[in-house]
């Protein structure tokens, strides 16, 4: 019993089991903590950085779109880069679908029609 505590409060006490399993905690750590991939773009074209929608889908299929300068200072950054995103499409296929991008062009247009960023 600690001190400010009077005999009549209910509080924590070692003797109850809390009920949750190392499991459940595991899961729970694991989805806070999950790692991001960074998919390194050169174009802005149909990222859209500011769509809170887009970015929440991005990070739910375990990506991020990152902008990198086109005139790099050197030539082994580029082909880092790319070694990068073709690592990163890799798991994409295999976790996702082989057909990711095109489910994430469907999820571009549906948030731009959401958040008012369609034109036409």
């Amino acid at each position: 019993m600690s001190y400010g505590q009077d005999q009549g409060s209910v509080a924590f006490s070692p003797e109850e089991s809390v009920g949750i399993s190392p499991k459940k905690l595991k899961k729970q750590g694991a989805k806070s903590k999950r790692n991001i991939e960074i998919i390194f773009k050169t174009k802005s074209g149909k990222v859209l950085y500011g769509n809170p929608c887009l970015r929440e889908f991005t990070r739910d299929m375990g990506f991020e779109y990152a902008l990198q300068s086109a005139k790099m200072s050197n030539r082994s950054g580029v082909w880092n880069m790319r070694g990068n995103n073709l690592m990163v499409f890799a798991k994409l296929v295999l976790k996702k679908s082989p057909f990711w991008k095109l489910i994430l062009n469907k999820q571009v247009k549906d948030c731009r029609r959401k958040m008012g960023d369609f034109v036409g």
